[in-house]
């Protein structure tokens, strides 16, 4: 049987994984393969901000790639110890792991939805976890400690 696809535009990130490219390459696919972007450090946010990632102000951080990862320890620093840390996928929780952030939750699929989903989840879990020790249930944000995430 003749594959009715032959040749493949990939207009991709120029920090994109081989993976893709590869496998294609393998169903026989001419593939080309063109940086159609380029990721770049973003300007750092405001001393707020950055104030609050670093004291434990926000209850969790959502991390969606690789990229989010180096730029926001980068330009703001590590979230606080006790700031829930959600990642996409595998590599994604590879890369918090790389950085000394402790991952606590990740989507079963790569998708938004499903990143959103386990991270309500492990909201509903911690919840009920509290309630069944007997404690008062508290956000992260209202249980930080002095101490800052160590890489």
């Amino acid at each position: 049987m003749l594959d009715p696809i032959n040749r493949v535009f990939l207009p991709r990130a120029d920090i994109a994984t081989e993976n893709l490219v590869a496998g294609l390459i393998d169903l026989g696919w001419e593939v080309d393969d063109v940086t159609a972007y380029r990721t770049v450090r973003a300007a750092p946010p405001p001393p707020e901000t950055r104030d609050a990632i670093k004291s434990g102000k926000f209850d969790a951080v959502v991390f969606t790639s690789s990229s989010t990862v180096r730029n926001l320890v980068g330009i703001a620093g590590k979230p606080h110890a006790t700031t829930v840390i959600a990642a996409i996928g595998p590599q994604t929780a590879k890369t918090c792991t790389e950085h000394g952030l402790r991952v606590d939750v990740m989507a079963s699929e790569p998708s938004a939805l499903e990143l959103a989903d386990a991270l309500a989840s492990f909201a509903a879990e911690r919840r009920d976890e509290f309630i069944a020790n007997g404690d008062p249930v508290l956000r992260p944000s209202q249980t930080r400690t002095r101490s800052r995430r160590r890489s």
